[in-house]
């Protein structure tokens, strides 16, 4: 087993924002910095999403909307100055409970803990929102996926049938979070 280790790199202001870059060590020794998404880091945003989602992946627009319109709530992990992976969250304020829109890492970078690290960020925010519960929805074919998230604690809700464009049913994925204390750098 392998323990994932962090510590606060660097904190600063951004459009009247707290900016906080966050250094962690994924499974295999590499400097993994998390960090708020720029601009700049959407073409390799983007590769990763078609990589990861060949089916359907989102397009462009949908990147930079969520840049422009929830940008506390898109994060990138790089690694040696690379985008690797991404997760982008959203709080539901009308439904009290943050919401994991999309989550993914560059193929050559899966299962070092990159994801964890990018799930633990989006959790421990939303948790310090003051949400307890967070949701997300998961293609029923991406075992994966599915595996991974219920590893991360998230357990099966319900299923939507249809809910993706080519007809394929969601799996509906909640998890109750911890006290934003114990998610604590």
């Amino acid at each position: 087993m392998y323990r994932i280790t962090s510590k606060k790199l660097e904190t600063r202001r951004l459009n009247g924002a707290v900016v906080v870059t966050i250094e962690y060590v994924d499974k295999v020794g590499r400097r993994v910095v998390v960090r708020r998404a720029k601009r700049s880091d959407i073409p390799e945003v983007v590769e990763i999403e078609e990589r990861a989602f060949p089916k359907s992946p989102y397009p462009t627009y949908v990147f930079l909307y969520n840049l422009s319109n929830n940008p506390e709530g898109f994060l990138v992990a790089e690694v040696g100055g690379k985008v690797v992976g991404y997760v982008i969250f959203e709080l539901r304020p009308w439904l009290g409970e943050g919401h994991i829109v999309s989550i993914a890492v560059h193929p050559n970078y899966r299962r070092t803990g990159i994801g964890t690290i990018l799930m633990g960020e989006a959790e421990r925010k939303i948790a310090e929102a003051g949400y307890e519960t967070v949701r997300l929805e998961v293609r029923e074919s991406n075992f994966p996926a599915r595996r991974f998230y219920e590893r991360l604690g998230y357990r099966e809700e319900r299923r939507e049938h249809g809910y993706y464009s080519d007809g394929e049913t969601a799996i509906i994925m909640v998890k109750k979070l911890k006290s934003p204390i114990q998610y604590r750098q």
